[in-house]
């Protein structure tokens, strides 16, 4: 009797490979998807508090325009005198102006 060995053409490894590699794409596409999420909902979080932040500190704001308004309008002649402000005269004014008359950059250089 002959002993008979049957080759069959094994098929079972590449289709082993195919299935590791979809499994690994599955598997980064699925961290992935929870790493991005993730990142969406700490940014949602983070706006949310910036917008409170912002809430309060607009409040803050207008508060000190309001005491801003409130100390202007409470400043007059008579108690800039007692605070030792003198008033100025009208001859006694001087302003600095800009020299107008140049019309652009120049070099000064020495007589060689």
């Amino acid at each position: 009797m002959t002993i008979r060995k049957d080759k069959r053409i094994n098929n079972s490894e590449p289709l082993k490979v195919w299935i590791w590699s979809l499994l690994g794409v599955f598997v980064f596409c699925l961290f992935s998807y929870v790493y991005l999420v993730r990142g969406a909902i700490v940014n949602i979080v983070a706006r949310q508090n910036m917008e409170t932040n912002l809430a309060v500190l607009s409040s803050r704001v207008s508060d000190l325009e309001t005491q801003y308004i409130k100390a202007k309008n409470d400043v007059t002649p008579e108690l800039a005198q007692g605070l030792g402000f003198i008033a100025v005269s009208d001859a006694n004014q001087k302003f600095v102006t800009r020299n107008t008359k140049a019309s652009g950059l120049s070099v000064l250089t020495p007589d060689l």
